[in-house]
């Protein structure tokens, strides 16, 4: 019986770790991007920027436009006609300006991570500059407010109200 009991606990241990370095490579795996979702009809994202730093945001912008017009995703130009960026004239912090987001309309299910979007029509080594160019020049973001679409519309033309 001993002898038996020796067995299984030998059969055992050598059994174990087998199923241990599967749980561990599966945790290894790289996790995906987090994609960024905006659910309203409309987002609007404030970021700050770092003091200095304008022309390199700026940079950013443009990469992120061109990568919008070069990608294959369907969504993609859909993305770019209705993703509009301003600066703003009076800074939300002490320090650096203030860059306001509108998206509008927001594509359901489309991915609005920046650095996903521009990494997605990138080299390896134009993602390492991008990512760097990134990081230096934002501060981080301010303010997301997502709305939906009531149907307001625009005033007439001629200013006056309808049916006059």
């Amino acid at each position: 019986m001993r002898r038996l009991s020796g067995m299984v606990l030998a059969g055992t241990l050598l059994v174990l770790p087998a199923f241990s370095l599967t749980g561990h490579a599966q945790d290894a795996a790289p996790a995906a991007p987090a994609k960024t979702l905006y659910t309203g009809d409309v987002a609007i994202v404030m970021y700050a920027i770092n003091p200095g730093k304008d022309a390199d945001y700026e940079q950013v912008i443009a990469k992120l436009k061109e990568a919008l017009a070069k990608s294959p995703a369907p969504e993609a130009k859909q993305q770019l006609a209705g993703w509009k960026i301003f600066k703003s004239e009076k800074p939300l912090t002490a320090d650096g300006s203030t860059y306001i987001h509108i998206i509008s309309p927001v594509v359901k299910g489309a991915d609005y991570n920046i650095v996903q979007i521009v990494y997605g029509v990138s080299t390896d080594d134009e993602k390492r500059d991008f990512y760097n160019l990134y990081k230096g020049a934002l501060k981080g973001a301010l303010s997301l407010v997502q709305a939906k679409d009531i149907g307001g519309g625009s005033a007439p033309a001629g200013g006056g109200a309808p049916g006059q």
